[in-house]
This record gives structure tokens, sequence and C-alpha cells, in this order.
């Protein structure tokens, strides 16, 4: 697997020992640049400490006939370096590393969302348009070499994104806790069941060294793993990321769409199982609106802090709709009766998220909706007479 030499970073021999191939985004090289600062002091300060205490041992060491020198138990100015220089030092390192982690967590507003399930013991990704990948390619080949027989390992999938774009994961598991490790973006983070957890990328921008032996297909592919020991497959529970031109990543998820965009699937599900409690028109019913609207004062929709009958308030975010739908008595909104049932029997993750899907385009605070075709829209596309409704009445 080939990877770029990236223009903001140059790294040395030893840095390519420990690291192998050169990190696949400029986060991942500023990971990488951080790791080597911190070894190297902690190798200066290692080499400074042990040459004093072999100094220390040979001139302070007991000598016969001599006697021994009273010791100072306290020196005022000493502590106060020994201590402010190391914990200084520190500060440095926790503001680069927390500047980083951002970087990595807190993904553009217009970054491509994609959307991934893990549980025992295999991945899979949901494009913006509904769409999944049905590519998969075999973990490992193995040939005897006595009878020249070729036998393959598991299969595991192919995951398509675009060169040059910021992706942002949005990930949940089904079972146990799983971690969706990316060596070459320098980046793992833990994927666990009933919350949403995810981060973020931008894709490489492809180049002559990546064109594939038939001298026509350009693309990249990365590993992924689980660094989350999860049971007896975790170490076969893989995955790869392959970067390819943007045309024929538009094409690859055309061509794998649902019949629906996750909108339109989620207004389905709204009109077969919400409708009757939940308005989208800002009136009051038996729940609270879905729409962006003020009621009797208390301003809802999503993104707008909720009240909750405990007194404590709550962002309505993902993770607040989605245990609402499956755990609805946990979080009562004030001013409701608990009388709303779980879905948790009847919606899939699949339907959940697009039911979410469907509520943020009620809200001027639901950010840009993907198109169907995996593209941001144009401005005001996939509004529904229902949406302009309940924006007139906010």
């Amino acid at each position: 697997m080939r990877m770029p030499v990236l223009a903001s970073t140059d790294p040395s021999s030893l840095q390519k020992i420990i690291f192998g191939e050169d990190a696949a985004s400029i986060a991942g090289a500023e990971s990488d640049a951080m790791f080597m600062m911190i070894f190297w002091f902690s190798v200066f300060f290692f080499v400074v400490l042990m040459a004093l205490m072999v100094w220390f041992t040979f001139k302070y060491r007991r000598r016969p006939g001599v006697a021994a020198q009273p010791s100072p138990h306290h020196n005022t100015l000493l502590e106060i370096f020994w201590t402010v220089v190391p914990s200084s030092s520190m500060l440095v390192f926790f503001i680069l590393g927390f500047q980083g982690y951002t970087k990595k967590i807190v993904a553009p507003d217009d970054a491509m969302e994609l959307r991934i399930n893990a549980m025992k013991w295999s991945w899979t990704a949901i494009y913006p348009n509904g769409a999944k990948s049905p590519e998969q390619q075999p973990l490992s080949y193995y040939k005897d070499p006595a009878t020249g027989v070729v036998t393959k390992g598991l299969d595991y999938p192919i995951f398509y994104v675009p060169e040059d774009t910021h992706v942002q994961l949005k990930m949940v598991s089904a079972d146990v806790i799983h971690s969706f490790w990316i060596p070459d973006f320098r980046t793992k983070l833990d994927v666990v069941p009933n919350r949403y957890t995810g981060f973020g990328f931008k894709t490489p921008k492809l180049t002559e060294s990546d064109i594939q032996d038939d001298d026509v297909t350009i693309q990249r592919d990365m590993w992924v793993f689980c660094a989350e020991y999860c049971g007896d497959e975790h170490s076969r529970m893989a995955a790869t990321i392959r970067v390819v031109p943007k045309d024929t990543y538009q094409d690859k998820i055309a061509s794998w769409a649902v019949k629906g965009s996750p909108v339109e699937e989620g207004e389905k599900i709204w009109n077969a199982n919400c409708k009757i409690c939940h308005t989208i028109d800002g009136t009051k019913n038996t729940g609270p609106t879905w729409s962006h609207a003020t009621v009797d004062g208390v301003e809802y929709g999503y993104g707008y802090d909720v009240q909750l009958t405990d007194g404590s308030t709550h962002p309505r975010d993902d993770n607040y709709y989605r245990q609402s739908i499956l755990d609805p008595n946990a979080q009562v909104v004030n001013g409701f009766t608990a009388a709303m049932p779980s879905f948790s029997a009847q919606l899939s993750e699949d339907d959940i998220f697009n039911v979410i899907a469907f509520i943020k385009t009620l809200s001027d605070r639901g950010g840009a909706t993907e198109g169907d075709d995996g593209s941001a829209p144009e401005e005001n596309a996939g509004t529904t007479e229902a949406d302009e409704t309940a924006g007139s009445d906010s």
C-alpha cells in the first residue's frame, strides 16, 4: 500500500521505523509530530537525569576515613524549579494534544456523513443516500506450495470515500463495545451500544503514485481494524477504506442507491407511526412537536434545549432523539406525560437514523441535509409542504 509524503512533514528515519508508512492526513501527520516531540523530550530528560545520578553517585560516594556530610533537607528554589518546569511542559503537551483531538473529533459543517454500524464481527457503512456497499474482498490469501491450491480468508467490506473530502463518521454498535481504528489517519474511537459516537478526517488527494497495475484505476486502500476486544473473531473484524476520485464515488453510490432518501424514508415512518402524537407544523399534541416552533413560550425543534420533568435540560441532538425512540420514559419533556411506548422492537437502526434525518429538516439548526446522490443539497432543497408550514408557524 503506497502512501504519499505530506508536504507538511518530512519524517525522519526513526519516525519511519516507529510508524512504518506516513500518515494519510494532515491531522495524522500532526499526531506523529506530537508523538516524536514527547519522545525526544523524554529521551532528553532521561539522559540528563541518568547522567546526574551517575555523577552524584561518584561525587558523593562514601570514602574511608571521611565523615559523611549532612544532607540539606529543603531547598525552596530547587523545589519550585523542578515542579514548575515539568508542569509547564505537561501543559504544553496538553494544549497541543487537545487541539489535535478537536481537529479529529469535530469535522466541518459541510463534511460528508458516513454512518458506521458495528456488530460481532463486522462493519457496515451506510452512505448519505442510504446505500450500502456490496463490495468485499478476502482478508488474506494462502497458496499451498505443494499443491498450488489457493485458500482465501474471510471476506471483509470495502467502504468507498471521495478524495480530498472531509468525512464525518457517525457510529453505533448493535451489541458490545467495538473501536473503529484507521491506522493511516492515526485515529480510533470506541463504537458503543445505544448512542452515537464519531470522528472526522479529510481524505488525501490522489496522485499518480496511486495508479494501480492496470494503468487505469486510481485509488488508495487503507485498513480498518477493531481496536477493542469484542469476542472470538475480534482479530478478523476488518474493513478497507478505499479513496477514489469524486466522480467514481458518485457513480458507485448512485448504482447502490435505495429507493428513497433517508429524509423521505423518515417521513414515511412519521406518517405511519408518529403522526398521531407528534406534529410537524408547530401545533401542540400528545407529544412535543418535531418542528422548530415556540409553543406556550417554549422553543421546540432539533438543536434546541429541552426542559425535562426532573428539572434538567438536554440538547435535542441525535442521541436525545435516539433514546426517546428506544426508551421514551427516560427523558420526559416538561409539560407532557410518559405516554409513549418504546419502538425498539419496531424500528431498525436504519429506521431510527431516517427518522432523525427527517426531524433535522424541520429545524433551522438541523444542518445541511445530504442530497439523494450524497452531494450537498441546493438551498431549500428537500423541503416539503409540511416543512414550509412548520417554518411559517415558527
